[in-house]
């Protein structure tokens, strides 16, 4: 009786971590990357997927980026990556002459990551880093 009652326990055990997702893939497939702002207003927008990173003993993230699309988007930018080989991704937004105000999500599959609203000033870029399981730090060093 009592090897019955281990048994049952150990199924109701492993129902809920099934229910709860734990043996679900996490590995990251897609990134949708959204921004707006004023509708009409440009934005030239680095993506990269071909980079090398780490952090330094200094704490500053180090990316050396190998290849790199650039796109001129008139705003809203709605984009969805596939990032199921690289599993990483560096996006740069520039504003030619204006400030841009705007407001950036980003979902990895369905899981929203990341969603704030700011400005992009001409001489400073917004700079976004996803890597998957790897350290990184907010203060950027990007190596062309």
């Amino acid at each position: 009786m009592k090897t019955v009652s281990r048994a049952l326990l150990g199924l109701t055990i492993v129902a809920g971590l099934a229910a709860c997702g734990i043996f679900e893939d996490q590995t990251p497939e897609f990134l949708s990357f959204q921004m707006d702002g004023n509708p009409g207003d440009v934005a030239t927008v680095i993506y990269s997927i071909d980079f090398v990173s780490g952090v330094n003993e200094t704490g500053v993230t180090r990316l050396e980026i190998f290849s790199a699309d650039t796109v001129v988007h008139t705003l809203p930018i709605d984009t969805v990556i596939d990032i199921r080989r690289e599993r990483q991704l560096f996006i740069q937004v520039e504003t030619p002459v204006d400030t841009l105000h705007v407001s950036v999500r980003i979902d990895i599959d369905a899981r929203n990551i990341f969603a704030e609203m700011g400005d992009i000033f001409p001489e400073l870029p917004w700079r976004y880093l996803y890597v998957f399981n790897r350290p990184f730090t907010s203060d950027l060093e990007v190596i062309f």
